[in-house]
């Protein structure tokens, strides 16, 4: 008789290592608690209450997750990053500085010049984004997408780490490498404007002036990103989070 009510109390056992385990019927004072197992990591609850990021956005925000990318997502969001108001904005401030100080591309200085440099600049960004993006990412299977540090680091902190993102992004796999897809689609970016650029502009010298600029221009951008929801924060433009 006592084996048998062995067996039975041994039969109603779940699993220890079940997450529900428990002991049903157990006798006063038998405890069911088991070892506890340190070789395994420890589960982020929190990270389950994150929203998700959709696939197409280029900025994952702080309190975002980022899904992973297919080659397709990664084409979709290069087109989709050459009509945002964020871009068009882009075109506006790059074709009036250069207006305004009379830089490449040297179309002159009259209306019509304007017109042309706004032109000029919405192809040259158009064209970056889509060979950064849609093409290079692909290529060396990087993520495109910039990563928001966001208010819980400071201030100088989140300003070396958006500078650097244009020689330092991740792979597809989640490690840090050297952001090739930027660097090369700037520069096919920049060796294309040889094609509509005035002729004074053609050339290696001014190709790789033009990649200079592309690239402290993705760094401005990089800053944008990583600092506008606080400037709309602090303009009261949205609410605190």
């Amino acid at each position: 008789m006592a084996l048998a009510q062995a067996s039975s109390q041994t039969a109603m056992l779940i699993l220890p290592d079940a997450p529900d385990a428990a002991l049903i019927g157990a006798p006063a004072g038998f405890s069911t608690s088991a070892e506890p197992s340190y070789d395994r990591a420890p589960v982020q609850a929190t990270s389950a209450q994150r929203p998700m990021a959709s696939p197409f956005d280029s900025v994952i925000m702080a309190d975002e997750q980022a899904p992973a990318l297919t080659a397709r997502d990664k084409f979709l969001m290069g087109a989709k990053s050459t009509v945002t108001p964020f871009s068009m904005a882009g075109w506006l401030i790059s074709s009036g500085y250069s207006h305004l100080t009379n830089g490449p591309p040297n179309y002159g200085m009259d209306k019509g010049a304007f017109g042309q440099r706004l032109g000029a600049a919405a192809i040259r960004s158009s064209s970056q984004g889509l060979f950064t993006t849609s093409v290079m990412a692909n290529v060396f299977h990087e993520d495109p997408r910039y990563y928001q540090m966001g208010r819980s680091h400071g201030i100088r902190q989140r300003i070396v780490y958006a500078a650097t993102r244009v020689l330092i992004t991740k792979t597809d796999s989640g490690k840090a490498t050297v952001n090739l897809a930027l660097l090369t689609g700037n520069l096919a970016g920049a060796a294309l404007t040889n094609a509509y650029y005035p002729p004074r502009n053609h050339g290696v010298g001014q190709t790789m002036l033009i990649f200079g600029s592309s690239l402290g221009g993705s760094a401005l951008g990089f800053g944008v990103s990583e600092f506008l929801n606080d400037a709309l924060q602090l303009a009261h433009l949205k609410k605190s989070e």
